[in-house]
């Protein structure tokens, strides 16, 4: 039998590939395997976006942790309609706005250890870095959330417009006027920072 972890050369491992669709397929069947090799595939691009909606490092690591847990779960209801990246994002994008609903107090420790990391950091990567971020959170969460898929995961508008719920043409649209709202509002703020 060929070893799940292992794709021939030739084969392509992206996302809606047939080497995917295998690993699906035996999640499914409740292979643990599976479900490992698809954590390792994928655990960075869910934690990321995890972070990206709630903003704290703890809440992310669990959320993705608990988006691996409900995907072997649930791997039953998965329909292939959409690539299984997109149904993953969609338990993650789920499971965030759950957290987020739950009245939680904020924890100072995560924020000074976030801001000491941040510390050793090049001062003008670290300045570059929190200016694209302010830029962001005076985006709407619909471009923000677009851009974070297109243009820092480098989904393709296909597997956005799945995940966003929208058209293709929808999603284009709308990830073309989050990217010139990004590029005025960082052009604004780079010139007040000059005057």
């Amino acid at each position: 039998m060929e070893e799940l972890g292992a794709p021939r050369d030739d084969e392509d491992r992206g996302p809606g590939s047939l080497f995917e669709q295998r690993l699906v397929l035996r999640l499914q069947s409740g292979s643990r395997e599976a479900l490992d090799t698809l954590f390792e595939m994928y655990v960075h691009q869910v934690y990321a976006y995890a972070y990206h909606l709630l903003r704290n490092r703890e809440d992310a690591e669990e959320v993705t942790s608990e988006a691996f847990l409900r995907a072997f779960e649930r791997a039953f209801s998965f329909r292939g309609e959409a690539p299984f990246r997109a149904w993953l994002f969609g338990i993650v994008r789920n499971l965030c706005r759950d957290r987020l609903r739950q009245p939680r107090l904020l924890l100072l420790e995560a924020q000074d250890m976030e801001a000491q990391e941040d510390c050793r950091q090049p001062y003008r990567q670290v300045e570059d870095v929190l200016l694209v971020r302010q830029a962001l959170e005076q985006l709407p969460e619909d471009q923000r959330t677009v851009l974070m898929l297109c243009d820092v995961e480098e989904w393709d508008a296909r597997e956005a417009a799945v995940m966003l719920g929208r058209s293709v043409e929808a999603t284009k649209s709308l990830l073309y006027r989050a990217r010139r709202s990004l590029c005025r509002t960082l052009t604004a703020m780079l010139e007040e920072d000059k005057g």
